[in-house]
């Protein structure tokens, strides 16, 4: 197979390619702007999502290591999954399989796959805040956000990859902040980032997954949050979407709209809107109407 230059492969997963595309929109604008390159992984299958491992484990094993397989053989070194499930999903795959060569040799053979193991798999944040770097996103910052009052969220599947080396507190994280910090807007503190929105129980137990969002749109908005970021687009689409009912049905008192870490960044270095997709959510997201910021502002790191 034909290998492709760069040493990160994306792997959209299916939202990004279909309910999420402003996440992998303005993922691919901001890593243009960074001057860092990152194609997608071809002929990529889906991860199994939050189901696939509770009815089939084998089958879920099978999945992820044909993806993990696939970027190998592309000459990819590591997997950027911007989708948290997809990121847990091939994550905990990949380590199961690490640690046992011989369970990896038997579905190799199983599949016709020849994985070899050595894949680094890779969230949103983990890439932005560690490879990037926080002090090269400062530096192409063009436009700060100031005044900009963020409630960084990132959900409960990120931050809590079973192994032993992780990239950032599991209980209380601060990539997201220290991004969003750079971009001239102000990360508050705030109780709920890594409570759990209710995940796929929108569509199974939609009462249970509303009241757990409340409680999060609750706090952010309880401590002064213009705007939720995000990294996970399930939690996009939870927050987002039946914001207008929940906030009727628990008394939340004001709208609060539900951005991609990857839009915020886009602002702050002059990016489009029309680039970034910001008006695809159903809570309007309205910082271009902000005043521009003078001249001789700066954003420190």
């Amino acid at each position: 197979m034909e290998k492709v230059a760069g040493k990160v492969g994306l792997f959209p997963g299916c939202t990004l390619e279909g309910s999420s595309g402003a996440f992998q929109a303005s993922l691919e604008s901001v890593f243009r702007a960074l001057g860092v390159p990152c194609n997608v992984i071809r002929d990529w299958n889906c991860c199994g999502a939050s189901s696939a491992h509770s009815i089939d484990h084998r089958l879920y094993l099978a999945l992820n290591l044909r993806n993990l397989a696939q970027a190998q053989h592309q000459g990819y070194e590591e997997i950027l999954a911007p989708c948290a499930a997809c990121y847990h999903r091939l994550a905990c795959a990949q380590l199961e399989l690490s640690r046992s060569p011989e369970a990896l040799d038997k579905l190799n053979a199983e599949t016709g796959l020849d994985y070899r193991g050595g894949i680094v798999v890779r969230n949103v944040l983990d890439y932005l805040a560690n490879e990037v770097g926080i002090a090269a996103i400062a530096a192409r910052v063009k436009r700060p956000l100031s005044g900009l009052r963020v409630a960084c969220y990132y959900g409960c599947l990120n931050t809590r990859v079973p192994r032993g080396e992780i990239n950032d507190s599991r209980e209380y994280p601060m990539s997201m902040d220290n991004i969003v910090r750079v971009a001239g807007a102000k990360p508050l503190d705030w109780s709920y980032k890594t409570e759990c929105c209710g995940a796929s129980l929108f569509v199974t137990q939609e009462s249970t997954s509303a009241r757990l969002v409340a409680r999060i749109l609750t706090n952010a908005a309880a401590v002064g949050a213009d705007c939720i970021a995000v990294a996970c687009p399930m939690c996009q689409n939870n927050l987002d979407t039946k914001q207008e009912e929940i906030r009727a049905a628990f008394d939340i008192p004001r709208p609060l709209p539900v951005v991609f870490i990857t839009q915020l960044i886009g602002l702050a270095f002059g990016i489009p809107e029309s680039d970034l997709k910001l008006q695809q959510a159903f809570v309007p997201f309205c910082w271009s109407q902000a005043p521009a910021p003078k001249p001789q502002e700066k954003v420190s790191v």
